[in-house]
């Protein structure tokens, strides 16, 4: 069974692309065949991790979204080999489209009755654009149906809203049945290994890149940081990703 794991949020520079190519690589390591698409309009950054091999769809003319060019999109994924794994990027400013294109079209119940289910993904990021990011993912959870893996981004604050513990929030008790889980980036010592993760963004690298890159103590370091985010989709995916 093909599956379509699409990564959603309206904020811009919250860990997208980073939250993308990390379930690629995990998709890949776990013998799935992948395929990965970017449709970002302006910073296409997950087309930039070579290994990943990532496609690009344009999405705009002229800075304007081309709703239309979602058509494409779904017909990439339907006409795909059976087993093919989707991770597809989507851009802040597609985010608004593709929603109204995905529940004006039904999009969602539409890829599942056709063999490709759909699994959402949306980043939720501490600190100054927490406000944001919930909405967001509000909004996600609201006006469709798909499963959704949250992604706790603590690089960039804490993960409280209002002195509540975001997991916690009411918010999500009552979406609980849809949300296949939690994943935390966490928040590393910035001298040791947040700087390693940052070198490793920076670069584009996949894990696997940086660890050849770079010398002893840093793999040491990103060996463990890629160990914690496999063992927490593990948690998700369960036996079946193994």
């Amino acid at each position: 069974m093909s599956i379509l794991y699409l990564t959603l949020q309206a904020k811009g520079g919250v860990g997208k692309s980073y939250v993308s190519s990390i379930l690629a690589q995990y998709l890949q390591e776990r013998g799935r065949s992948v395929r990965c698409i970017d449709t970002d309009t302006t910073n296409p950054t997950l087309l930039r991790y070579r290994p990943l091999q990532c496609a690009y769809l344009r999405l705009a003319e002229e800075h304007v979204v081309n709703p239309r060019a979602f058509d494409q999109l779904v017909e990439t994924l339907t006409s795909a080999e059976t087993d093919t794994h989707f991770v597809v990027d989507v851009g802040s400013n597609g985010f608004q489209p593709l929603m109204a294109y995905a529940v004006e079209n039904e999009l969602f119940s539409l890829l599942d009755t056709l063999g490709v289910p759909v699994i959402l993904n949306s980043v939720i990021a501490g600190g100054p654009d927490m406000a944001e990011t919930l909405s967001s993912t509000k909004a996600v959870l609201e006006h469709t149906q798909a499963p959704t893996l949250i992604w706790l981004n603590a690089h960039l604050g804490m993960l409280e809203h209002r002195g509540c513990p975001v997991t916690e929030l009411e918010l999500f008790r009552v979406f609980e049945a849809r949300i296949l889980g939690w994943i935390r980036l966490a928040k590393y010592p910035a001298t040791t290994f947040g700087q390693d993760v940052e070198q490793m963004l920076k670069q584009r690298w996949t894990f696997d890149e940086a660890i050849d890159q770079l010398r002893l103590m840093p793999q040491m370091r990103l060996r463990r940081v890629k160990q914690a985010l496999w063992g927490q989709l593990d948690q998700v995916f369960g036996a079946a990703a193994q």
